[in-house]
């Protein structure tokens, strides 16, 4: 099969540091190609995967915002746009896999090839898209309509682990309000237990004005920067711990959680029950005195079960699969 892809123009693909959604298109692009796919790749400059990648002139990654908080900053995909259109005239496709956000070419010429459109954050209201799939199945109910929905994969063989680990809990997430590191520590001052806190600051005001005095009080947790790469640091902790403020749609640091034997503790939150079974590979939360006790009991957790169910649950083959049959029902005319 014939597939273009296209990638967030916010990071390259796949990311150095921080890009969820970047590196999960990476990864399934990657394994698309494994099976025997023919795929290209649309993404910024510094893209590339092993099979045809188009870098879309135009895009600046060093200085994208690391998320879209405000409406200063949404980029314009016009660039990617002309990009797809100029490439795909002449270089026909049997399906396009559309992950950016504005999703103007598919929108714009919606016969021109069977397309099928992902997002992995919470969509605003009256966002209506064609051929939607969400990341899991809290995030299809809040796209609403007929969303379908696959979880994220990784593939395992690229992940270290270890069932021997060491005594620091770390928090990988970027620092921002809806992430809310400041409650975790809290729950680690709690259960007298030492949260390393890793990922790039987002949002200055609440890292000065919230999160850097509480570290400073509590003691027992440490802001350690933006880490290249989650692997080295998560096969040694105790336990990856997670706290978002909003509906976080399906976490792929979870994964990589899972991938390192490391078990997680964290929030209630979108489609996190869909990735943490209570009590077999880690934790859910209703409360900072809830995340508190976790930290306490996250031993009686086996290491062996986290990496066991990753690689039952969330591989890139199964991923892969799982977008191949919705590729199929595009290109056979389906529509949802």
């Amino acid at each position: 099969m014939k597939i273009a892809v296209a990638s967030a123009i916010y990071k390259p693909t796949p990311p150095t540091g921080y890009g969820g959604i970047e590196r999960v298109v990476s990864t399934l692009v990657e394994e698309l190609i494994r099976q025997g796919h023919e795929v290209t790749l649309f993404g910024t400059p510094g893209s590339y995967c092993s099979g045809t990648t188009i870098e879309v002139a135009g895009y600046d990654p060093s200085k994208a915002p690391s998320g879209i908080t405000h409406k200063s900053d949404i980029i314009s995909e016009e660039p990617l746009y002309r990009a797809m259109r100029d490439y795909l005239d002449s270089h026909p496709v049997d399906v396009i896999h559309d992950w950016s956000f504005q999703n103007l070419f598919v929108l714009r010429h919606r016969d021109a090839f069977p397309f099928v459109i992902s997002s992995c954050i919470p969509v605003p209201a009256g966002f209506l898209r064609p051929n939607l799939v969400g990341a899991s199945r809290a995030h299809a109910a809040h796209c609403g309509g007929t969303t379908r929905y696959v979880h994220f994969g990784l593939d395992l063989d690229k992940y270290d682990y270890s069932y021997t680990k060491k005594e620091d809990f770390v928090h990988i997430a970027k620092i921002a309000r809806y992430k809310g590191q400041h409650l975790a520590v809290l729950a680690f001052r709690r259960a007298k237990q030492r949260l390393l806190i890793a990922g790039n600051i987002e949002d200055r005001l609440y890292f000065n004005a919230v999160l850097r005095p509480l570290l400073w009080v509590s003691r027992n947790a440490s802001y350690i920067g933006e880490i290249d790469g989650t692997n080295g640091l998560l096969r040694e902790a105790l336990a990856l711990v997670q706290t978002p403020r909003w509906l976080d749609t399906f976490p792929f640091v979870i994964l990589e959680a899972f991938a390192s034997a490391t078990p997680v503790i964290s929030f209630r939150q979108g489609g996190i029950p869909e990735q943490i079974v209570h009590g077999v590979n880690g934790f859910l939360c209703d409360s900072v005195d809830d995340m508190a006790e976790a930290a306490r009991n996250v031993r009686s957790i086996r290491p062996q079960d986290c990496r066991a169910y990753a690689e039952e649950h969330f591989s890139a083959t199964r991923m892969a699969r799982d977008y191949l049959e919705l590729y199929a029902r595009a290109a056979d005319g389906e529509t949802w």
